[in-house]
């Protein structure tokens, strides 16, 4: 059995592939708070990966080296994934990222399931929410209609 690795953020990594990974990795230090990690330099002189974290979340940037479709920034529909970050204090942590001129595109809000929560998007279109829990399970009230299975 292999040495636990205490300092490894997350259990799952998304990892994207962009074809500007300065741009997600400036727009996550400098607007969302993230760190960074590790990078790679590509012989032209550009990142070629980027990792970045925020407490124990961890997000993994690409440029991809062969043709890859949906690398384009500003992409024009909605991307079919999301992220959904734990934050310790979403009112102070969506105060920050506002002072940052983050544009919040869902704004910060107390669902039935227990979350209060609001979301961005990034500069290649990933929704992005940042959720802290305030309700235990036992708390949940859902909504007329809805069954929790």
């Amino acid at each position: 059995m292999g040495k636990p690795d205490g300092d490894h953020p997350g259990q799952l990594v998304p990892s994207f592939f962009v074809d500007s990974v300065e741009t997600e990795r400036a727009f996550y230090i400098e607007k969302l708070g993230f760190s960074h990690r590790m990078g790679m330099v590509g012989r032209d002189g550009r990142l070629d990966f980027c990792i970045v974290t925020r407490g124990a979340s961890m997000i993994m940037f690409s440029r991809p080296q062969e043709r890859v479709e949906g690398t384009a920034e500003a992409y024009p529909t909605a991307r079919p994934l999301e992220l959904y970050v734990r934050i310790d204090d979403v009112d102070a942590y969506h105060a920050d990222v506002r002072s940052r001129g983050v544009t919040v595109e869902k704004p910060l809000t107390d669902q039935w399931w227990g979350d209060r929560n609001f979301a961005v998007r990034d500069p290649y279109g990933y929704r992005i929410w940042f959720n802290q829990t305030v309700l235990a399970f036992e708390e949940v009230r859902p909504p007329e209609g809805v069954t929790i299975v």
